[in-house]
């Protein structure tokens, strides 16, 4: 009986050993979950699970940048904007939820002087819901931001379209509404099987907790869930810049821990300008390094350019990348910022115009820029006009340096090119007509589709009721059926008043 006894409390201490094992077990993998300084996150720990949450100082290599969300909660920014150098802050999760804080954060890093960058954890699941909600992003979105990042960590693409495609519409989007970096946040474990077009984004951002950093190519490595923060209760991710990364990329202003000075906004576009005008001839390259063997070709002087993106060769130097895909300098010594309107409603030294009539009363300027001191001259509609030269405003707008010194618009609503034999045209209505001539009216104002043509014989007294101008500059007299005919002035004559009707 001993025996069996003794044997029962040897289970029993078993058993209850067993339990506390699985206890402690689970107690640790609880905690490893719990104190995540983002429950939403995806991103496997992997660390061993008793590591205790770190702290790295500012050093030169290794600036302190947390990114932060609801979770933190209320944060002492007196402590916490000492110490850090970067903050990264979520505006919203999807397009249904702003996150509460965000504005609180953006606020006191404002108040402290603290450069900051904004997030959106992407919901999105087909192109025309990525734009939605990039367009809330951008609207919610403090405006003292110096980048946007698309926080992608789960798979949300439906009714057929690849996530690639998701992103690339919100990426799209974003570009369409600011000038400022839009960077990508894409786990290192869904990196290959979402197949995303990384090389859109001004930067990429990768989390990887892990004490060996991302496979994948990145700007900034989130390695930790689990740091501390001065001033922040609780655990923060905290990221590291990627060999070769300064701070300033992020920030837009020279690191108080770097030696090398940032480009100068002086020298540099170093937010996209969206479109700029070349003052000069460029060459154009393949890559953004500018190596001899990836020049591709060149611009010449008054081409006018859409940019995707700003980006920066090994160097640190400002490159502009076309949408295109290829690259030319940022240096406003060669190009100017400049609009849309520009890039699709205006001449440009590329057309070469040498002369112009002018489709409406216009003034002329002593300068190109128009300002309060350049005194205006009256210019009447349908006057002539020799073009000695293309120039540009402060704000990039086009002007016409016309022979006498003066400057005038390049707007093609308000200025057309003429060919060089217009002084043998009328550019008015001239009363009543009389052809001299066989002649054709046409239904468009280009001449010389056959079918359209009708005769007009000679002696037909005309009924005109306008000029209008075809896109090659030459004027057309508009008839009352609506036809036109050429205004050559050798195919009429006037009708004397006494020979009217």
């Amino acid at each position: 009986m001993e025996g069996i006894d003794r044997m029962k409390k040897q289970n029993l201490v078993l058993s209850l050993i067993v339990a506390c094992l699985l206890t402690v077990g689970f107690t640790m993998t609880a905690s490893a979950q719990d104190h995540s300084a983002k429950p939403e996150s995806t991103v496997p720990w992997e660390y061993p699970l008793n590591i205790k949450p770190m702290l790295v100082p500012m050093s030169v290599n290794n600036p302190l940048i947390a990114d932060i969300s609801k979770w933190q909660g209320d944060i002492d920014w007196s402590k916490a904007g000492k110490a850090l150098d970067l903050v990264i802050i979520r505006t919203q999760d999807g397009i249904n939820t702003e996150d509460y804080m965000h504005k609180n954060y953006e606020t006191n890093a404002n108040k402290y002087n603290l450069p900051y960058g904004v997030y959106s954890f992407v919901r999105a699941g087909t192109p025309a819901q990525a734009r939605i909600e990039a367009r809330k992003f951008y609207s919610r979105a403090g405006k003292n931001t110096q980048f946007y990042v698309l926080d992608v960590e789960v798979k949300t693409n439906k009714n057929g379209y690849s996530m690639r495609s998701v992103i690339e519409a919100y990426e799209n989007e974003m570009r369409k509404l600011t000038n400022k970096k839009v960077g990508l946040y894409v786990a290192n474990h869904l990196y290959s099987s979402f197949n995303l077009k990384t090389s859109d984004f001004d930067f990429v951002w990768i989390p990887r907790y892990s004490s060996t950093a991302p496979v994948h190519k990145h700007d900034l490595w989130q390695y930790t869930s689990r740091g501390s923060v001065p001033g922040i209760k609780g655990n923060v991710d905290l990221n590291y810049l990627a060999n070769g990364v300064k701070l300033e990329f992020f920030t837009n202003k020279l690191s108080q821990v770097s030696n090398k000075p940032a480009p100068s906004t002086k020298k540099y576009y170093l937010d996209n300008p969206k479109y700029v005008i070349l003052k000069k001839k460029v060459n154009v390259y393949t890559k953004k390094d500018f190596n001899k063997g990836q020049k591709k070709s060149s611009y010449k002087a008054g081409k006018v350019v859409k940019i995707k993106k700003i980006t920066k060769s090994s160097a640190g130097i400002p490159h502009l990348e076309l949408t295109s895909g290829k690259f030319i300098t940022a240096s406003k010594e060669y190009v100017l910022k400049t609009s849309a309107a520009t890039y699709t409603n205006f001449y440009t030294a590329e057309d070469r115009v040498k002369q112009i009539i002018t489709l409406t009363d216009l003034k002329s300027y002593t300068s190109a820029s128009y300002t309060s001191q350049s005194i205006g001259k009256f210019i009447p509609k349908y006057t002539i006009l020799n073009v000695s030269r293309v120039a540009y405003s402060g704000k990039g707008e086009i002007r016409f340096q016309i022979l006498n010194g003066r400057f005038i618009t390049a707007d093609r609503a308000l200025v057309i090119e003429a060919p060089q034999t217009i002084e043998n045209y009328y550019l008015e209505e001239e009363g009543n007509l009389q052809t001299v001539k066989d002649i054709y009216e046409y239904t468009d104002t280009i001449f010389g589709t056959a079918t359209d043509k009708i005769a007009v014989p000679i002696g037909t007294n005309l009924i005109i009721t306008g000029v209008v101008f075809n896109k090659l500059g030459y004027p057309r007299f508009q008839l009352a059926n609506g036809n036109y005919i050429s205004t050559k002035k050798t195919l009429f004559k006037k009708i004397p008043w006494y020979e009217q009707e």
